[in-house]
């Protein structure tokens, strides 16, 4: 049996598309842990059943240079045999690979990288318009025999005792706990502002979702999008109910039990709700639908028309140089609820 350490040091939505990867590698025998970036992807991650281990780079314990060096020393340590590298894993995770003695190491090779690929003993071209998800099976083709990836996807299932908690927080806000309802995403990483698609054409949909699905909104906003949820409530003729920053990942992702519908910009908690198999249609503007869309047949994209779009691929981000948002702007509430209606018409 190998010990294999996935390494994801993203956002939390890389984190979740290393998930049918870690799982593969599970079912070929491999003992995996997965040392992943964000400490608030714990309470989802803990209920990951094709994990050993999950180490945390951003915990407190790490931080700094000594922190980065008791990291280090943990991993010496723990002697893994392989590292592999979710896509697209950077310079500073080929190095830790390397300096913590791991033998064989498996990633992509491109030419964002320069020569901090050396470090790969296993390196391997992306695949032309792959989706993060397949470039991390790619990987997994080269050490083992690549399982259907329909059998993989989605890879989580929100535990019973997350969703008691979302039951007894509608309950408590006096919202019916055995209701149905659309969540809506309105934010993104704290840094993405020009992922973020307008908040009067997220009221838009929750109206049109209300009217013909008879499903009130409910507004996923957390810390990094504060009043966003109440911005939408305000501006909607429909019943539409916002967390305003309640509760952690875990939190939001046992209240996804009770949605029928999400309806999100490209984020990590988009990426959650299609990995716990709900169904998800994301908007894209500056970052590449075809690497993080919702993956599998309960997901769908819809992508704005603009051509200097997406302006966001492997490397640095520069900003954009038009005014805020220009292209998730011009994205009509309708394009998002022609996807609803083939992702969830009845």
């Amino acid at each position: 049996m190998a010990k294999t350490l996935v390494i994801s040091l993203q956002g939390i939505g890389n984190a979740l598309l290393a998930l049918p990867a870690a799982e593969a590698l599970r079912r070929a025998g491999d003992d995996v842990t997965l040392l992943a970036l964000s400490p608030r992807l714990r309470p989802v991650l803990a209920h990951a059943p094709m994990l050993r281990e999950i180490i945390l780079a951003g915990d407190a314990r790490y931080r700094g240079w000594r922190g980065r060096l008791r990291l280090l020393t943990e991993l010496r340590r723990r002697r893994f045999d392989r590292a592999v590298f979710s896509f697209p894993s950077g310079r500073n995770s080929y190095r830790l690979a390397r300096l913590a003695g791991i033998p064989q190491r498996v990633g992509h090779d491109y030419p964002e990288l320069g020569r901090v690929a050396r470090h790969l003993t296993i390196g391997v071209a992306p695949l032309r318009q792959g989706h993060d998800l397949e470039q991390n099976l790619q990987l997994v083709g080269l050490l083992a025999p690549k399982p259907d990836v329909a059998t993989l996807w989605p890879p989580l299932v929100i535990p019973p005792e997350l969703i008691e908690k979302g039951r007894q927080y509608l309950d408590a806000q006096k919202l019916d706990p055995c209701a149905r309802y659309v969540g809506l995403h309105t934010g993104s990483d704290g840094l993405w502002v020009e992922k973020r698609w307008p908040e009067h054409h997220f009221a838009r949909v929750a109206e049109a979702v209300y009217a013909k699905y008879g499903l009130p909104a409910i507004v996923f906003d957390g810390p990094a999008e504060p009043g966003s949820g109440r911005r939408v409530a305000r501006a909607a003729s429909s019943p539409v109910h916002a967390l305003d920053g309640w509760g952690d990942l875990g939190d939001a992702w046992g209240l996804l039990a009770a949605c029928d519908l999400f309806v999100s910009n490209d984020s990590g908690l988009m990426n959650l709700a299609a990995a716990s198999g709900l169904p998800t249609v994301a908007v894209f503007g500056p970052s590449e639908a075809h690497r993080t869309r919702p993956f599998g047949p309960r997901g769908r994209a819809v992508i704005t028309d603009r051509p200097c779009a997406p302006c966001y691929g492997l490397g640095r981000f520069a900003g954009c140089p038009h005014e805020y948002d220009p292209c998730l702007a011009e994205i009509a509430p309708e394009r998002v609820l022609a996807a609803i209606d083939e992702l969830i018409g009845r």
